[in-house]
Order: C-alpha cells, then structure tokens, then sequence
C-alpha cells in the first residue's frame, strides 16, 4: 500500500485529480471522523474536512516525502480543527471552559459517570492531549511520527500521552485504552 500512496502522491504533485482523489478516498473517513472528535457537530466537521482537503490539494506540491501523505494530510486536518475551535472559542466561550479550562480536576473525575465513552470524555481534554490521544491510537501513529507532526520531542509526545490517559482511565468504562 505505501509504493501505491507514493505513485498517487507523485501523480496528485503532477496535476493529476484522480490521484488525489484516491488519496482522499482511502482516508476520508478517518479524517472525518478525526475532525468531528474535536467539534461534535457534524456540520463543522464536515466544513473542518473539506478545507483541510483543499488546503491538501493547493499545497501538496509542498510534500517532501510522498509516503507520509497520510501524517501529513492528517496534521493539516488536525491543526485546522484547533484554528476552528480558538475561532469558536472566542466567540462563544461555554461554560465547560471556564471551568474545566482545557483541564480536568480530581473533583470533576469523581463527579462523572464510569459509564462515559470517548467522545463525552475528549470534552474534558486539552487540545494537544486529545490530538496526541487521537493520533496515536484512532491514526496509530507512532511516538516519533507525533513528535514530528505535532513539532516537539518524543519525550514529550510520551509524556503528554501519558498524561492524558491518567485523565481518561477514571472516566472510561475498562478497555478504552491500554498500551
């Protein structure tokens, strides 16, 4: 499959729209999936999708290396999700940011049910823990891929993704998440 993502890339790079939209259609649905893990909205989702989709296609000439098209596409999906959640945020800030503030308390774990699945649990992370959390185990990405997509070192992807487990595990129900 990756000699095959490299000769679609190097197609898409050349001007060829069927190869690129091959490229989209073999990851279309993770990626829609990814953008509405961060909104839970499906309109936005949907509009999160499609302009990482046409920032992809204007800027894939861009791509050094074909066969990280996937990673690739994905960060550019994941960092338009964050810009459109600042945009949002600053516009409408909700109650849950004010309080949990990206972060979740020793009280708060308590007050939630054991019986919440990932998608109420991601309200209660901050960005880089729901992107390292989703990267990792929904794209499953390496450590060193994250680090490279998200900029920063492996240690401390790990220790992040560390982090944000310690905050899962108490409010999802056994077998979510395991190493």
């Amino acid at each position: 499959m990756l000699t095959n993502i490299t000769s679609l890339v190097k197609k898409a790079k050349k001007g060829n729209d069927r190869a690129f939209e091959q490229l989209i259609g073999s990851m279309r649905e993770k990626l829609y999936r990814t953008a509405y893990a961060y909104v839970r909205n499906e309109q936005d989702a949907l509009d999160i999708y499609q302009e990482a989709i046409y920032k992809a296609y204007t800027s894939i000439h861009k791509l050094r290396k074909p066969e990280s098209f996937p990673s690739w596409i994905t960060k550019i999906l994941v960092f338009q999700a964050i810009d459109f959640i600042r945009k949002e945020s600053k516009q409408f800030p909700t109650d849950d940011e004010k309080v949990f503030d990206g972060l979740i308390t020793e009280e708060s774990i308590k007050s939630i049910t054991h019986s919440m699945d990932l998608t109420e649990a991601f309200k209660f992370l901050n960005p880089t823990y729901k992107t390292i959390i989703l990267l990792r185990y929904y794209h499953e990405l390496s450590i060193k891929e994250i680090a490279e997509m998200m900029n920063c070192p492996e240690g401390t992807v790990s220790s992040n993704l560390s982090r944000a487990k310690k905050q899962l595990r108490p409010i999802l129900k056994e077998g979510y998440i395991y190493e």
